[in-house]
């Protein structure tokens, strides 16, 4: 029988191993756009053109994208240690401390969403990372939640 506390290292461990693979993506992309990987290479994120596209509005230098871009590949790499560290060896403050970092980065994604206006995008029936950041602060969240009060 599988107890909560397993339920407890599966939801930690999920998460750490999807934002490894976010991370790693965006770690490809940026050496896609530094020009370190071939043309040809498919195997990365996107991610760095959408930023320079969300921060257009405001005629964004590509170095503040660049150091942006940079800063959130770190955070998404710290928020992975973190949360693999906490559900191979499962604490609750280990638990909490990956769950705060993690919230604290979707979160500084919803507000940077709303100063580059990039709901906007949604309302015109696009696609909308402002939704996506906003839905995985609520999962993340949920998780958290989930693992606090499972006994």
């Amino acid at each position: 029988m599988v107890g909560t506390l397993a339920i407890k290292q599966g939801i930690l461990l999920l998460w750490g191993i999807w934002l490894g693979v976010v991370t790693l993506l965006n770690v490809l992309d940026a050496l896609k756009v530094a020009g370190r990987l071939p043309e040809s290479w498919r195997f990365y994120s996107h991610n760095f053109e959408g930023i320079v596209q969300a921060t257009r509005i405001y005629d964004t230098p590509l170095w503040i994208c660049r150091g942006m871009y940079a800063a959130v590949i770190v955070w998404e790499a710290t928020a992975t240690v973190l949360l693999l560290r906490a559900g191979f060896a499962f604490s609750p403050a280990a638990a909490n401390l990956a769950f705060f970092v993690s919230l604290s980065l979707w979160g500084a994604f919803i507000v940077i969403n709303e100063i580059f206006l990039t709901f906007m995008v949604e309302a015109s029936g696009g696609y909308s990372v402002a939704a996506t950041h906003r839905s995985l602060f609520t999962t993340f969240l949920v998780s958290c939640v989930a693992v606090a009060l499972l006994p």
